[in-house]
């Protein structure tokens, strides 16, 4: 059993609720950016074989809450396919996201309508998420 603070490695969604990144059969650790910086919402990074979540908290909470939300699953897909491409990052957070049931239609558009008409990264993202079967869950229990 891994004994650390638990908001270490819980992400609290705009609800209220918690979950957390299971990737490579481990809880990710969540950490703060250094003050100050710029330029990213979440990024994910291995320092000495530890995988974790890096997040710029100003910049994460002046985001929509569904995409407060969404940016959870993308960077804990980073870590669990894992991938640096961010389009499949983007796909199967989508999925887990889905799987959780996060999302759906009305969250989708809210997405969508972020991105803009007609992004083609948001299009690649949703093609993708419906194309692909679906990947493991991301140890984020359904929403209740």
């Amino acid at each position: 059993m891994l004994l650390v603070p638990p908001e270490a490695f819980a992400f609290t969604f705009s609800d209220g609720t918690s979950a957390q990144c299971i990737a490579a059969g481990r809880a990710i650790s969540e950490v703060d950016a250094e003050p100050g910086s710029a330029g990213f919402t979440g990024k994910t990074v291995e320092d000495a074989g530890e995988l974790r979540i890096v997040w710029n908290r100003a910049k994460l909470a002046a985001l929509p809450p569904v995409m407060h939300d969404y940016i959870f699953f993308h960077e804990c897909a980073h870590l669990r396919v894992p991938t640096r491409d961010e389009i499949k990052a983007n796909c199967v957070g989508l999925k887990d996201m889905r799987a959780a049931g996060r999302a759906g239609a009305a969250a989708e558009a809210e997405i969508a309508a972020f991105y803009g008409a007609r992004n083609d990264y948001w299009t690649r993202t949703v093609q993708c998420a419906n194309s692909e079967p679906a990947a493991p869950a991301s140890g984020t229990p359904p929403r209740r």
